[in-house]
């Protein structure tokens, strides 16, 4: 409300715009539409990237330019003109984008008061600049910068304080964002000195500048989102999202030597589905991912934040319990167990899109502990490798300990037995 108010009060002050300013007006506003035209795949394209985080719209070349060459009223219509413009491609609600566009339209009359209350309006429209006062033109540059960065960026950061986050990277921005934001204000000023020196000759140049620019940024972040994808797939298994061995080892190892240097207990924990090779011939390859990613969501959610979870191969799974006892590793074990016991997936069959839920699956575990057992991943792992060996051997459908013998549990090694030979 107070930007609308301070828009309208000083458009009143002002009064109409000269015929130089609306010639300004013209060109700003044909060149970024046609800025945006050319750039809307790539735009759309980063808008979808940075839907959770800060986005820095290149249209920023033209409404700094508007507030370096143009009276308030037609500011405000190019800002409007622009943001109507965007609003297709914006992926916010109505309320959040209002809500930006008003930051963005304070942050352009502070840097237009600025412009206007010093001789730099004047020059960039093509007055001369007196030898003595480049010095302060450049300074006062400086100035029409800050009050857009802050008219902009801290009353966005602010907002999002309010929702939680007062990080100063939330309030302010990273480096990276920064750097976008002073690119985009430079090519914003010479923007407006080639519309007010040159009459909008340069501005074809600038705008082909302008256009590589943002799709140029978007590649660069494209790859750096590739580049981030494929460090993650090389540490974590991209079937359950589990992390894989390479992720799980060096981990796991400095688990260990923590628990270690505090003489804390660590558990670690061998799980193996029982007889995938029936569960894969009665439900297909593509049922039986089904069930390992069922199995992973078990395992993360029996689990602590802080606990290790590895699909170590096929249908065998790694779990490693920091600062965990005895006691605690059996119950957590048993818990997973007991949950696979009644796990049911949902299947679609090929054969007619039918869906239905099925269960029957059980799973066998061992754990080793270290001290007691070994005091390295592979020694541990070993351990109870053959205290799963174990619980194979004896039935299946339970968990062992190492050394090799059953701990008291809601059934027993015999009932287990006897329900699955």
């Amino acid at each position: 409300m107070g930007t609308l108010t301070w828009a309208v009060l000083g458009s009143v002050a002002e009064g109409a715009p000269d015929s130089l300013s609306l010639r300004l007006f013209a060109l700003l506003i044909g060149f970024a539409i046609l800025h945006m035209e050319a750039t809307r795949p790539a735009e759309e394209r980063r808008r979808a990237a940075h839907l959770g985080g800060e986005h820095i719209d290149h249209t920023g070349v033209w409404t700094c330019a508007g507030a370096f060459v143009l009276p308030i009223s037609l500011v405000v219509a190019l800002v409007v003109a622009i943001r109507l413009r965007r609003y297709f491609i914006a992926r916010k609600p109505p309320g959040r984008y209002l809500f930006t566009t008003c930051a963005i339209l304070m942050s352009v009359l502070a840097t237009q008061a600025l412009a206007t209350a010093t001789p730099v309006h004047a020059w960039i429209r093509g007055a001369p600049v007196p030898p003595d006062k480049v010095v302060a033109a450049g300074a006062a540059v400086l100035a029409a910068f800050a009050a857009y960065y802050a008219g902009q960026t801290v009353v966005i950061g602010v907002a999002r304080g309010l929702r939680g986050n007062w990080e100063w990277v939330s309030i302010l921005g990273d480096r990276k964002e920064n750097l976008d934001l002073v690119i985009t204000l430079c090519m914003g000023l010479i923007a407006a000195w080639a519309s007010g020196v040159a009459y909008g000759l340069l501005l074809f140049a600038l705008t082909a500048v302008v256009i590589g620019y943002t799709r140029h940024t978007q590649r660069i972040e494209q790859l750096e989102q590739e580049r981030d994808r494929l460090e993650v797939d090389a540490l974590h298994d991209p079937l359950t999202g589990l992390a894989n061995q390479r992720g799980f080892n060096p981990a796991a190892a400095l688990a260990l030597v923590a628990d270690q240097a505090r003489r804390r207990p660590t558990a670690v924990m061998m799980f193996d589905l029982d007889r995938f090779k029936q569960v894969n011939s009665r439900l297909g390859h593509l049922g039986a991912n089904e069930v390992l990613k069922a199995l992973a969501v078990i395992l993360r959610t029996s689990v602590r934040r802080d606990d290790l979870v590895c699909r170590w191969g096929g249908e065998e799974f790694t779990v490693l319990l920091p600062s965990t006892s005895r006691v605690d590793a059996w119950a957590i074990a048993e818990r997973i167990r007991a949950t696979v016991e009644e796990m049911k997936v949902e299947l679609t069959r090929a054969a007619g899109g039918r869906t239905e839920l099925v269960g029957g699956f059980t799973i066998s575990g061992g754990i080793a502990l270290s001290p007691d057992h070994g005091t390295d991943l592979a020694s541990l792992q070993e351990q109870a490798d053959q205290a799963l060996a174990e619980a194979k051997d004896n039935g299946r459908n339970q968990v062992r300990i190492t050394p090799a013998f059953p701990l008291p549990g809601p059934r027993t090694s015999r009932e287990r037995t006897l329900d699955r030979p």
